[in-house]
C-alpha cells in the first residue's frame, strides 16, 4: 500500500468511525453515549495507525486536517454525535492535537518511541469514556470538584484500574519487560494519566492523558531504578495530600503538585528538588507572615492563599515540562530552563510577600502612582529587595547541588528570574484584568457574591494567572537563552 493509498484508507476509517456515533444517535442513544463510541473507535484506530505507515508524515497531515475540521463542526454544531453533548468542549479538536505532539515526541525528530504513543492512545480510548460511563451510570459514584469541574471517585478509580490493565497487558504481550517491570510501569501510567484526566477539563484532558503517559513510558524505557520508581509514586501521593491537609493546596493544585512531586523524584533527584521545595516551602511560609498587615491587599486579590491547580502550573508548569522533556531529549539545557523559571517565580512571590508586609511607599510600575502596598504591578524598595532574595533562594541550592550551574552561571539566572519578576510587575500595572466594585476601588476579582463586576484597567483574558505564567515561561526562555551563551 502506497502512502495516498494508506492516508485515504485511514481516513475513511477515522470517518466510518465519526458515522458510526451519526448512526447511534439515529437510533436514539444520546450523544454523550454516542461520544464515547466513537473516542474509543477513533482512540484504538491511532493506536493502530503504525500499522498502516511505515513513516508518520501522513498520519500527520490526517491529524491536521481533523483539527481543522473538528473546529469548525465543534462552532457550528455539526455532527451531534460528538458535539451534541450539552457541555462546552473541544475535545474532538484536542484529540488530533495530541497526536501531534506525540508524533512529534515519539516518532519524528525528538525520538523513535512509537509503542509508548500506541500504549499511550490505547489508554486514551478505553479508560476516558469508561470513567465517563462509570461516574454518570453509578448511583452514588462519590462526586467531588477539581476547580469548577465536577468528577467521580468511582469514575477516576475505573480510569486507574483500566489505564493499568492495557498497559500491562500490552507490555506482556509484546514481552517488552520483565512482570515486576511491567507492574511498575503500569501502575505510573495509571497514577499520573488519572490525575491528567482529573485536572482536564473542556476536553483538554485527551492531550493531558496522552503526555502523562508518554512521558511515564519512555522514562521506563530507560530502565530505572524499581526503588526510585516507585518512591516517586509514594512522593506524589504523599505531597498531595499532606500540602491539601495543611491548607497549602486545593485539591485541583495537591493533584497538579503531585505531577511535579512525582517529576522531581522520578526524572530529576535532588539537584531538581531542592530549588522546587525551596520555592514551595520558602513561598508558602512567607505567605503566612504577618497576615493580619496582608488582609487588605489580600481582600483585593484574585484568589486566596490557598492555591489551585491554576496557580500551581502558573508558577511550575514551566519546570515541569522542562523536567519531561529530559526524558526525550536529554540536555543540560533542561536545568537551566527549569532552575531559572521557579527563580522568576519565587522572585515574584518573595516581592509581593515581603513588599506587602513591610509597606512602605509603593508605585506602580511603568506609570509612577502611588498605590497601596500588595497591589497588582506595584513596586517598593522592600519588595524590590525580596525579588533579588527569591530568585537567589532557588538559584543557590541549584549551584551548591549540581556542577551544571556554578557560581557566575547562577548569578545569571538570579538576574534572569529578577528580570522575569519585573515583567510580571510592568503587566500587572499594565494589562492585568482589574474590575471596579461599588464604592469605585478595584479588585482582581471578576465578581462578588455572584455578581459581575465592570471591566475598570487592563484586558479581561488576562488575570494574576496569566501574568505569573508569563513571569515563569519568559524566565524559562532567558535560562535557555543563558545556557546558549555560557553553557
Amino acid at each position: 500500500m502506497t502512502e495516498v493509498e494508506a492516508v485515504g484508507a485511514f481516513g475513511a476509517l477515522l470517518l466510518a468511525s465519526v458515522g458510526v456515533g451519526e448512526g447511534l444517535r439515529r437510533i436514539g442513544w444520546r450523544s454523550e453515549s454516542t461520544r464515547r463510541v466513537v473516542h474509543m473507535l477513533v482512540g484504538l484506530s491511532t493506536a493502530a495507525a503504525p500499522f498502516w505507515f511505515d513513516r508518520p508524515r501522513g498520519v500527520a497531515l490526517l491529524a491536521v486536517v481533523f483539527v481543522a475540521g473538528n473546529a469548525v463542526a465543534n462552532g457550528r454544531g455539526w455532527l451531534p454525535g460528538v458535539h451534541g453533548i450539552s457541555r462546552r468542549s473541544w475535545g474532538t479538536v484536542v484529540f488530533p492535537l495530541a497526536l501531534l505532539a506525540a508524533l512529534v515526541l515519539c516518532w519524528g525528530p525528538l525520538g523513535t518511541h512509537v509503542w509508548a504513543m500506541q500504549v499511550a492512545f490505547a489508554v486514551l480510548a478505553l479508560a476516558d469514556p469508561a470513567a465517563s460511563w462509570v461516574g454518570t451510570r453509578m448511583r452514588q459514584p462519590g462526586r467531588y470538584r477539581v476547580g469548577e469541574a465536577e468528577k467521580s471517585v468511582a469514575g477516576s478509580l475505573a480510569f486507574a484500574v483500566i489505564a493499568f490493565g492495557v498497559v500491562s497487558s500490552w507490555l506482556l504481550t509484546v514481552g517488552l519487560g520483565a512482570p515486576a517491570s511491567v507492574v511498575l510501569a503500569a501502575a505510573s501510567v495509571a497514577v499520573l494519566a488519572t490525575l491528567a484526566e482529573a485536572l482536564g477539563r473542556s476536553g483538554w484532558d485527551n492531550l493531558w492523558i496522552v503526555l502523562a503517559a508518554l512521558v511515564a513510558l519512555v522514562w521506563w524505557e530507560g530502565g530505572p531504578d524499581a526503588t526510585v520508581g516507585w518512591g516517586a509514586l509514594a512522593a506524589a501521593s504523599g505531597f498531595a495530600w499532606a500540602t491539601w491537609r495543611v491548607g497549602a493546596l486545593d485539591l485541583s493544585g495537591a493533584l497538579a503538585g503531585a505531577l511535579l512531586a512525582w517529576a522531581l523524584v522520578a526524572l530529576g533527584g535532588m539537584a531538581w528538588a531542592a530549588p522546587a521545595l525551596s520555592f514551595f516551602v520558602l513561598s508558602s511560609a512567607w505567605s503566612r507572615v504577618g497576615r493580619s498587615r496582608k488582609a487588605r491587599a489580600a481582600a483585593a486579590t484574585q484568589k486566596g492563599s490557598r492555591r489551585d491547580v491554576a496557580q500551581v502550573m502558573a508558577n511550575g508548569g514551566a519546570g515541569l515540562a522542562a523536567l519531561a522533556m529530559t526524558v526525550f531529549v536529554p540536555s543540560e539545557v533542561w536545568y537551566w530552563v527549569f532552575v531559572a523559571s521557579f527563580a522568576a517565580a519565587a522572585a515574584d512571590t518573595w516581592g509581593t510577600e515581603i513588599g506587602t508586609w513591610a509597606g512602605g511607599q509603593t508605585r506602580r510600575l511603568g506609570i509612577g502612582s502611588r498605590v497601596a502596598p500588595g497591589t497588582s504591578g506595584g513596586m517598593s524598595l522592600a519588595g524590590t529587595l525580596g525579588v533579588v532574595a527569591g530568585a537567589a533562594s532557588v538559584v543557590l541550592p541549584a549551584v551548591w547541588l549540581s556542577p551544571a550551574v556554578g557560581i557566575g552561571s547562577g548569578a545569571v539566572l538570579v538576574g534572569v528570574g529578577v528580570g522575569a519578576a519585573v515583567l510580571d510587575s510592568l503587566l500587572g500595572a499594565t494589562l492585568q484584568a482589574r474590575y471596579r466594585l461599588p464604592d469605585g476601588s478595584l479588585t482582581e476579582r471578576s465578581e462578588v457574591d455572584g455578581a459581575a463586576l465592570p471591566l475598570a484597567v487592563g484586558v479581561r483574558w488576562l488575570d494574576n494567572d496569566g501574568v505569573n505564567a508569563v513571569c515563569t515561561v519568559s524566565a524559562a526562555l532567558g535560562g535557555w537563552v543563558a545556557w546558549g551563551w555560557l553553557g
